[in-house]
């Protein structure tokens, strides 16, 4: 898909304040509502953008936050990532390189609870050779742009 100048732009001021509407994005842009809404539509559709609700963890009851890293063998990693895919407590799932080439975001009630799902659901998995995990304890920052929008 072809991203335009126009388009950096409208993702730019969305990135900044998620919530604004499109006229404000226009007005902010100096294009029509129209145009906003349409190219919006398109990075949409194919998948360049997607909104989303960043919630607190601790707010939210969650009580175990931490990342799993994981040795897999090559041929067996695909396989490791769609288990962690499905699984509910996990929000997050990502091939790397390195020694461990997995990594996932768990968030759980309780230490126990990950180490039940890591022990009994993947740990198990066959090529896994080793898992870490490594609990979350202070956040410093947390900037919810994920990817920056490229100049060109």
């Amino acid at each position: 898909m072809k991203i335009d100048d126009v388009d950096r732009a409208i993702m730019a001021e969305f990135q900044r304040d998620g919530r604004q509407s499109n006229r404000e994005v226009a007005r902010s842009l100096d294009v029509s509502e129209g145009t906003v809404r349409q190219r919006l539509n398109k990075l949409q559709r194919g998948g360049v953008v997607r909104f989303d609700v960043v919630t607190d963890a601790a707010r939210m009851g969650i009580g175990f936050v931490a990342f799993l890293r994981a040795a897999v063998v090559p041929r067996h990693l695909e396989p490791f990532l769609d288990r962690c895919v499905e699984l509910p407590d996990i929000w997050y799932v990502a091939a790397l390189s390195g020694r461990f080439n997995a990594q996932a975001l768990i968030c759980t009630d309780t230490a126990a609870t990950a180490s039940d799902l890591v022990g009994e659901k993947l740990a198990k998995l066959e090529g896994v050779h080793e898992v870490e995990i490594r609990q979350v304890v202070r956040q410093k920052k947390h900037d919810f742009t994920e990817i920056v929008i490229p100049k060109n």
